[in-house]
């Protein structure tokens, strides 16, 4: 089972204040499952949007806060979304969309993803210049490597996970 960790800001935006954190040391993941989420939210052209960083495979998840109540269906979504378009099957697709409507809500910790997530929203700042469309965002941001990662692409990381067919580039929107 994985738990979305956020961060003060995202946590306080949600409505969390007052309550304690969980606090999550590891994550805790069952079979091949994506698991655990680091994310954050950032305000882009007088919209508040949230980049979700998985901790396993450093695929990334972009979508809107607003509404804040639909913050797990967005997020379920956005997951979909992204999973469909590096043709994962759709049964692995409903099953990890679903599971984002169960995972606990903790603390980020972790400096590290912090560091990542503030680095994916430099470059979500900069596609957001040259696209509109979040979705094709959100494709173009799991085509950036990132260091110390084998597979260093997100969406080789992902094909890995779930053994899927290999993903062709021509996918991606530039």
């Amino acid at each position: 089972m994985g738990r979305i960790m956020s961060n003060q800001r995202l946590w306080r935006r949600l409505g969390y204040v007052g309550r304690p954190p969980s606090q999550v040391s590891e994550p805790i993941i069952h079979g091949v499952s994506l698991g655990s989420w680091a994310t954050k939210v950032f305000r882009c052209d007088r919209r508040d949007l949230v980049i979700a960083l998985n901790e396993r495979t450093y695929l990334t998840v972009l979508f809107p806060l607003a509404p804040r109540v639909q913050f797990r269906l967005h997020f379920a979504s956005a997951l979909a979304n992204v999973l469909q378009d590096l043709g994962i099957s759709e049964a692995i697709v409903r099953a990890e969309s679903a599971a984002v409507e169960f995972e606990p809500l903790a603390r980020l910790t972790n400096r590290s993803m912090t560091g990542t997530l503030n680095d994916l929203e430099f470059h979500c700042g900069i596609e957001l210049e040259y696209h509109e469309d979040l979705r094709t965002v959100q494709r173009n941001l799991n085509e950036i490597p990132h260091v110390n990662r084998d597979p260093c692409i997100p969406i080789d990381a992902v094909n890995q996970l779930f053994e899927a067919a290999p993903v062709s580039r021509s996918l991606t929107a530039h």
